[in-house]
């Protein structure tokens, strides 16, 4: 028996040491101008560290007012520094991976965040991306966090840090797309007949838009929304928003939830019979996740899920997104960026009309496309 528990042991031990042996080995991948470049940067970081840390510590006996608006002074003066020699390492690293390939990509990443995982640990939304606590880093509360665009941390360094992801193009994009669904709403709402108009969020997230575009609205009895999500916790945000809703302006929202993924629906023979039919449906986040065969195929079952002239958006970063280096190095966030071309293909076997549009910054665009009207 002692004989059998220490082979076991020594099996949990050698397997530990060759996964650390692997995890060394990785940097032999990574070429030494990279390196060079992960230690310049850690070491100006650790300087930007200290001196945030130093400042901290000569304002921490002065009354909570008086320390916010110190710390404001300073975010706004020397943070405004910060972010410039940041901005300008990011540009950097953007220029050192661009013409990486998939492998390439991979293992330099994985060798930069080892380097800057301490810097990481200091902002909120850094290290839930990386974390992916939800199983992917696109979660609902990832998105609360780029919505509220709010400046967290206990530190000067961390607030800095937390912000910068928050200030940048991609960021500015969805919050421009959950505006621009909501526009889409409000118009397909105005634009239908006396039928009930009927709509559905896939990969709804919190649902934030619905209470942007319905804000205003005083007759809803003749609208019906479905909001789809695999993840529950996304779900009982999205209901949260709605109770919301409903409790601030006295109205009722006729809303059914479907806990459910993409596997399902490409699963489920008759689509339309389970889940329904609808004048408008609609996914921000989720294309960016699947592969060409895969979302082609999400895309065509969609389609089958639409009324006579209804209306698919589905929306996906495009490749020319400034951020696509600082989001794939600092915060394991990728995505699969396409082109205009890619994204009218993936619906050119579909019957209806496409086109390509962009919101203001240009990282994200909308593939619509409609169904006949008969």
């Amino acid at each position: 028996m002692v004989d059998l528990i220490g082979k076991k042991r020594f099996t949990v031990y050698d397997t530990g040491l060759f996964n650390l042996q692997l995890i060394l080995n990785q940097k032999e991948k990574v070429n030494q101008r990279f390196k060079e470049y992960s230690a310049n940067l850690t070491f100006e970081l650790n300087v930007y560290k200290q001196f945030f840390d130093d400042l901290d510590r000569k304002f921490l006996k002065e009354p909570g007012p008086v320390q916010e608006h110190l710390h404001q002074m300073i975010l706004e003066r020397e943070g405004q520094t910060f972010m410039e020699f940041f901005e300008s390492k990011v540009l950097e690293l953007q220029e050192q991976t661009k013409n990486f390939s998939k492998d390439e990509n991979e293992a330099h990443g994985f060798f930069f965040r080892k380097q800057v995982w301490d810097f990481i640990l200091h902002s909120a939304f850094m290290l839930r991306t990386n974390l992916k606590p939800r199983g992917y880093a696109g979660d609902y509360e990832m998105m609360k966090m780029i919505y509220e665009n709010e400046i967290m941390g206990k530190s000067l360094f961390a607030r800095l840090l937390h912000s910068y992801p928050l200030q940048i193009p991609a960021a500015n994009a969805v919050r421009n797309r959950r505006r621009m669904i909501a526009d889409q709403i409000r118009e397909a709402v105005e634009n239908h007949d006396n039928a009930d108009f009927r709509a559905m969020s896939v990969a709804c997230g919190p649902a934030d838009e619905i209470g942007e575009a319905f804000s205003d609205m005083v007759e809803l009895k003749k609208i019906h929304f479905t909001l789809l999500d695999q993840d529950m916790e996304a779900l009982r945000v999205a209901m949260n928003t709605v109770n919301q809703l409903e409790l601030e302006k006295g109205i009722s929202i006729h809303v059914r939830y479907i806990n459910d993924s993409v596997r399902s629906m490409l699963r489920i023979r008759d689509l339309p019979g389970v889940w329904g039919r609808f004048d408008f449906i609609y996914s921000m986040g989720l294309f960016d996740y699947l592969t060409p065969p895969v979302a082609r195929a999400v895309l065509a079952r969609l389609f089958e899920m639409l009324r006579p002239g209804g209306k698919l958006i589905v929306g996906n970063f495009h490749v020319s997104n400034p951020d696509k280096a600082f989001m794939e190095y600092w915060l394991d966030w990728v995505l699969y960026h396409r082109t205009e071309e890619e994204m009218l293909e993936l619906a050119s076997t579909l019957p209806g009309h496409s086109r390509i549009f962009f919101e203001k910054t240009g990282c994200q665009m909308f593939l619509e496309t409609r169904a006949p009207n008969c």
